[in-house]
């Protein structure tokens, strides 16, 4: 009976990476040919980035899809209105008024709390006898 190893086998991401950093490695020729291409994509992605025409575009790219992403979200909120549904920005809207709300009825508790504290501390106290003290008759001499 052979003894079992103590290393479990290794699993597929580590045999993937393992053959990926010889591929790359510098020693091999695919590892030579990988770091050739990456310095001439590096060269030419730095002149794009430094183009004026390359970036006129790609700002326009942008801008074209931020703009669409806005008529996007609008025409579906019109939609939910229609449907009567509400709408993602008044779901918000009501989730930040009921966590106000929850803080406002948190704060009264607390302060409610001490109400309570207060008038519990009173009502320990001694209440002041109700009958007046008795009153020192004036004497010839004392005037």
């Amino acid at each position: 009976m052979t003894a079992p190893d103590s290393r479990p086998s290794p699993g597929l991401l580590a045999r993937a990476l393992k053959k990926v950093g010889q591929l790359t490695s510098p020693e091999t020729r695919s590892g030579q040919v990988f770091a050739k291409a990456e310095r001439g994509l590096t060269q030419v992605a730095a002149r794009l980035a430094e183009s004026p025409t390359f970036l006129r575009v790609s700002g326009g790219l942008m801008r074209r899809g931020f703009t669409e992403q806005i008529r996007r979200a609008s025409m579906m909120e019109k939609t939910l209105h229609s449907l009567r549904v509400p709408t993602a920005s008044e779901v918000e809207a009501l989730r930040d008024q009921l966590r106000r709300m929850g803080d406002q009825v948190e704060a009264l508790g607390s302060q409610l709390e001490h109400v309570v504290e207060l008038l519990e501390r009173q009502e320990q106290q001694p209440a002041p006898s109700s009958t007046p003290a008795p009153r020192r008759r004036r004497t010839p001499s004392s005037r």
